[in-house]
């Protein structure tokens, strides 16, 4: 029998984000919510071999709410409402905790430290950027150090709330279907060359949404090319054994290239399993996990979600 799976990447739109996307429908980004409850997921995991799951927001609160104080109001309430739902089902459920924007640094501070400390969350959830700032700017220095001194599992997600349309043209591709795996590989890089992991995130555990993007395929351009070097003072292959170091997880990664390349490139035991329900369709996700049918696969992806959230090993 197939190991079990834990699902590191499953979405859920709490009450008052999903009601503020019902009321601006484009705040979504072109994926609405869909119909989610614990038991709708909780038959969703039955059905497809999931024997837990960890809980996320998809979408920055800071474009549902109109101050920095009501933001963090808010990543409170939603932090709170995943929680109980862990709480009532701890073996199916974790949690990844929401934050106010991280240019807010002490309220975000504030709900790390209530989330990780108060709520026992499995981790923090952080974007791909805030406000057109990638999570290696300057800026946000004070919060990875607060994560990194409590080695923080960090779950990144890709997002383009803030960030214009380069060319103005009459079609324009749905930005989730190209533009955000883009977004997760410009944020790594830019992690990277900017020495934010080696200087102050050397701890955390940081997850990459959907295979990590593109970085599995052009890492090596990266480091092969010299203005990588000159900017970060980093060796072609310190670069690469940076990039390596994320977890990728596998939401939206099918088919054998793919999946081989998501395992061939990443540190050994940093491929995780996700789905990216219910954003997903459930009739794609068993196509997903029909492709992910090698019991080697199955059982690495199982054996790294247990060494990031032990008390789901239990």
């Amino acid at each position: 029998m197939a190991p079990l799976r834990i699902d590191t990447h499953h979405h859920v739109f709490p009450p008052l984000v999903k009601k503020a996307i019902e009321n601006a429908p484009n705040l979504a980004q072109g994926l609405p919510p869909a119909a989610w409850s614990p038991e709708i997921a909780l038959n969703f995991m039955s059905r497809n071999g999931i024997e837990a799951s960890i809980l996320s927001c998809p979408m920055p609160l800071s474009v549902v709410t109109q101050s920095a104080s009501e933001t963090a109001s808010l990543a409170r309430e939603v932090n709170e409402y995943l929680a109980s739902i862990r709480d009532k089902y701890p073996k199916q459920f974790g949690l990844f905790a929401a934050l106010p924007s991280i240019e807010d640094t002490e309220l975000c501070i504030e709900e790390i430290r209530y989330a990780l400390d108060v709520l026992k969350a499995d981790g923090v959830g952080l974007f791909t950027s805030y406000n057109e700032k990638y999570l290696g700017h300057p800026d946000f220095e004070p919060i990875w150090r607060e994560l990194n001194a409590r080695k923080a599992v960090v779950f990144t997600h890709p997002t383009m709330e803030d960030i214009k349309n380069s060319i103005d043209e009459p079609f324009t591709i749905p930005r989730p279907l190209v533009d955000w795996t883009h977004e997760t590989t410009r944020a790594a890089v830019h992690l990277i060359l900017t020495n934010t992991l080696r200087r102050c995130a050397a701890d955390c555990r940081i997850i990459l949404s959907h295979g990590g993007g593109t970085l599995p395929f052009v890492a090596e351009r990266v480091a092969d090319l010299d203005m990588a070097t000159h900017a970060s003072g980093k060796s072609p292959q310190e670069i690469l054994n940076e990039a390596r170091s994320f977890y990728f997880d596998l939401a939206l990664v099918r088919g054998a290239a793919p999946l081989h390349l998501a395992f061939e490139f990443a540190a050994d035991g940093h491929v995780l399993f996700g789905t990216d329900y219910p954003c997903l369709r459930e009739d794609t996700v068993a196509k997903q996990c029909g492709a992910l049918k090698d019991e080697t696969f199955l059982d690495s992806t199982r054996k790294a979600a247990e060494t990031l959230f032990p008390r789901l090993a239990e």
